[in-house]
């Protein structure tokens, strides 16, 4: 009896399904590098391999392709872009790393640590690299290392590489942002202001909303911002968004509910915490925390994480502790100048100290060490990647490191 092919996506499918959906999947499956063997309909490979999807996507991993499932595998490019290389007799790593253009890290794997094997199989990812671009600022060879840039200015941004418009907007305090939330009108206003911003610069691939702090009355306002931008902007525009500690979750008594903002917006931007005294530029701890209470509702895929790549000066007084932003090259100059003294602070981060004028000041880089741990963890958590902020200002060096861990993925314009 003719039976009419059923289309991947058009059912459930769990353990024991058979039929060309079936063999489609295994397809799609086989195609990301998993392995299924010579299996032939939904077995223990196949249910293996959909888990294994699941987590690298940050959904529920139980096995059974659903609706969440085909909603992310079903579209044009995946934004996490899974690499597999099966390692061939006489092959060593450090081979298979120089051929791909990255570090052993790439696959978990440091030099001395373990060996491998013919027919394994080594995963490794292309994630995206961000910059926060300023006037001015020559890429050179760095411009290849980057997915795109992010500029308040598309004039700005260097030719040839996508542009993200994220608006100057200085004054943006809670109370302005409650203000501009607070009606239908006023959300209907602000969202044509930043629609016109967007379509004043033809050259943007997106906009990033410039929002970092929203009161937890505003939540539910601030969703319906949401919606009524993604409907103006479009599928092809991409839109963005941070969430941390100043956009508080949602709760009973009010807050933004992060699962809804995930299903509305393409990328969401995770500020890594600034030192609010002298000690380390890159403290990952507080990241850590930040990252496992927004990822229970937001997809990890989905996630950008805002970097400091300068150096910071502090100038200590009687008056108080004082904060300056320098780029690496600026840093190491004045540390010469001043004579400052290279010490060893009690979490063993070195940093320069110098007195003058009365005033202790300390000078503190981002340590080499630090964003390499910090690139682990994107890798380990299988975030989107990572977003350089103060392009430009950074030590030439961590492009060594980034190259380590993961290759620069190409612009990916999720349709949601």
């Amino acid at each position: 009896m003719w039976r009419l092919k059923r289309r991947l996506g058009s059912r459930i499918l769990r353990f024991g399904d058979r039929g060309s959906d079936v063999r489609e999947l295994h397809a799609f499956l086989r195609l990301q590098g998993y392995d299924l063997g010579e299996e032939d309909y939904y077995g223990y490979l196949t249910k293996d391999a959909v888990q294994q999807f699941q987590r690298d996507h940050g959904l529920v991993a139980d096995g059974i392709a659903g609706r969440r499932f085909f909603a992310l595998a079903l579209k044009e490019d995946l934004p996490v872009r899974r690499r597999v290389h099966v390692v061939q007799p006489q092959e060593t790593l450090e081979a298979i790393a120089e051929r791909y253009g990255v570090g052993p890290e790439a696959f978990g794997r440091y030099p001395g640590r373990g060996g491998i094997y013919p027919g394994q199989r080594l995963v490794f990812f292309d994630r995206e690299v961000w910059g926060i671009c300023r006037g001015g600022v020559q890429l050179e060879a760095a411009g290849q290392m980057l997915t795109g840039v992010i500029c308040s200015d598309p004039q700005d941004a260097p030719s040839g590489l996508p542009c993200l418009l994220r608006p100057a907007e200085p004054a943006w305090d809670v109370v302005r942002i409650h203000s501009a939330l607070k009606t239908s009108r006023s959300r209907k206003s602000a969202a044509k202001w930043f629609l016109e911003a967007a379509q004043a610069a033809p050259r943007t691939c997106g906009l990033y909303l410039p929002w970092r702090e929203v009161a937890r009355l505003d939540g539910v306002r601030y969703l319906k911002l949401l919606r009524y931008l993604r409907r103006l902007l479009g599928p092809s525009v991409m839109l963005w968004v941070e969430l941390g500690p100043e956009v508080p979750p949602w709760r009973i008594w009010g807050g933004v509910d992060y699962a809804k903002v995930n299903d509305l917006v393409d990328r969401i931007v995770i500020r890594m915490p600034r030192a609010e005294q002298p000690g380390p530029v890159l403290n990952l701890e507080p990241l850590r925390e930040l990252l496992r209470s927004v990822r229970r509702d937001v997809h990890s895929w989905k996630i950008l994480l805002d970097v400091p790549v300068c150096a910071v000066e502090w100038e200590m007084s009687a008056a108080g502790t004082n904060r300056v932003e320098l780029s690496y090259h600026q840093a190491r100059s004045k540390a010469l100048r001043r004579g400052a003294r290279l010490r060893t602070s009690e979490q063993g981060e070195p940093y320069y100290s110098y007195q003058s004028r009365g005033s202790r000041h300390e000078i503190h880089f981002p340590q080499l060490a630090a964003l390499a741990d910090l690139c682990a963890l994107i890798n380990r958590c299988n975030l989107a990647g990572i977003i350089l902020a103060g392009l430009g200002q950074e030590d030439p060096r961590i492009w060594e490191v980034l190259r380590a861990h993961f290759r620069t993925a190409a612009l990916n314009i999720s349709e949601q």
